[in-house]
């Protein structure tokens, strides 16, 4: 096998979308073991594996699911690079928080420069970059990346992680930062710096509900999933697309559009029109919606868009 191979095989996949739209649910999804859920790293999973280079077991057997625990994984582990080759791993970092937003599969340099690219990826569609529910060869510019990589699939030496895990009888700040995510995604937690039985329960409820192994045991890709969970907006029901919301991580002339519009409302910061929707543009949405009592979800949905002054797109 090959790195060809593991273009070729995302080539293949090119305009597979959800079935039904709006779902999440793949053929990704049914091989991975999980569907109905965001599926990125899922499908880059499944072209590793069918292009005969299985990847390591990050969240589960199959690979990853959560681009953060991908990202935790393979930068403890010495696999992250700065010069790609076709079939690396690109994960993107949208709003420049330091969380992995996206993940896909690096293709080619496409100026000598090399800042703009070609990748494959998932659950993608222009104006809707991590959720689009597309098969798609996107370009990307490299200011986007978190990190390339090159995982152990490719070159076949065996991982040797590290013993960073958190666990029952552990103490200190780690655990604080790790009750706090915890407590931001409504868990009943207490937040004071001991791994108890508590803690531990919470954990193996986190682990049940996203398919992952029930061990109460908290890993450096457990915690970076923990990380990626918790820096997503809160948003209700079923899955949200650029026809109806916009929000944090999407792109494209509806967030241009946005961001103009909060400038001409006198956001202050003024929020550059860039057709991102990072942090400086989600903290302007949230400005803007407590001043106009809407819900502060930093969400742009109906009522927004209509305070906005902006035809839903």
């Amino acid at each position: 096998m090959s790195r060809q191979t593991i273009i070729d095989t995302a080539a293949s996949q090119e305009g597979i979308t959800e079935s039904p739209p709006n779902s999440n649910k793949t053929k990704y999804g049914i091989w991975y073991g999980l569907n109905g859920v965001k599926w990125c790293a899922i499908f880059v999973s499944w072209v590793y594996d069918h292009a005969g280079h299985h990847l390591e077991t990050i969240d589960t057997t199959n690979g990853y699911q959560s681009c953060q625990s991908g990202y935790v994984y393979w930068n403890r582990n010495g696999c992250i690079v700065k010069d790609p080759q076709p079939g690396d791993i690109v994960l993107y970092d949208w709003g420049g928080d330091g969380i992995c937003d996206h993940t896909g599969i690096f293709v080619q340099w496409l100026d000598a420069g090399r800042t703009v690219f070609k990748a494959w990826e998932g659950n993608t569609e222009v104006g809707n970059n991590s959720d689009g529910g597309k098969v798609m060869l996107r370009n990307r510019n490299r200011s986007l990346v978190r990190a390339f990589v090159t995982p152990k699939a490719l070159d076949n030496a065996p991982a040797q992680p590290q013993d960073d895990t958190l666990q029952n009888g552990d103490t200190g700040s780690h655990v604080s930062d790790l009750q706090k995510m915890l407590f931001n995604l409504d868990y009943d937690v207490k937040v004071d710096g001991s791994f108890g039985p508590g803690t531990e329960d919470i954990v193996k409820q986190f682990q049940q509900k996203h398919a992952l192994p029930v061990t109460g045991i908290v890993t450096p890709e457990l915690f970076g999933f923990i990380q990626e969970e918790e820096s997503l907006p809160n948003v209700p029901g079923k899955k949200l697309t650029t026809g109806s919301y916009v929000r944090k991580g999407d792109g494209g002339e509806a967030v241009v559009q946005i961001q103009q519009a909060l400038n001409v409302k006198g956001a202050n910061p003024a929020v550059v029109e860039n057709g991102i929707f990072d942090n400086s543009t989600l903290a302007a949405v949230k400005s803007f919606q407590l001043q106009n009592n809407l819900g502060t979800d930093g969400i742009v949905g109906p009522e927004t868009f209509q305070q906005l002054g902006i035809m839903n797109v």
